[in-house]
């Protein structure tokens, strides 16, 4: 990795940072909806990669984990983990309980 790849990286984190910040306290929906805009995607290819084929499961995932990143905004603690670190936590977990039901 390059130190421009590096650089760009640690920009973006820090965009992500300053968009969870704007939803967690100002309940922003613009800033929301440039998450759900950069992470939904990587859900869905998430969800695809664990279970190909199943296209509205990876749908419903990433809409489920989206409305859990607006609902629990608050609770996102950026000193301990990236924003993708806590979002896909979220999609793990989501992920585990729908197969249990």
């Amino acid at each position: 990795m390059t130190g421009s790849d590096s650089d760009s990286r640690s920009e973006r984190n820090a965009q992500l940072k300053s968009l969870m910040a704007k939803v967690s306290l100002e309940r922003d929906k613009q800033a929301f909806s440039q998450l759900f805009d950069h992470f939904a995607p990587l859900l869905r290819s998430y969800s695809l990669a664990r279970e190909p084929g199943a296209a509205l499961v990876a749908d419903e995932l990433a809409q489920e984990v989206m409305i859990k990143v607006w609902n629990k905004a608050h609770t996102y603690k950026p000193d301990l983990a990236a924003v993708s670190t806590w979002i896909f936590t979220m999609a793990r977990n989501s992920r585990i309980d729908s197969l249990r039901r």
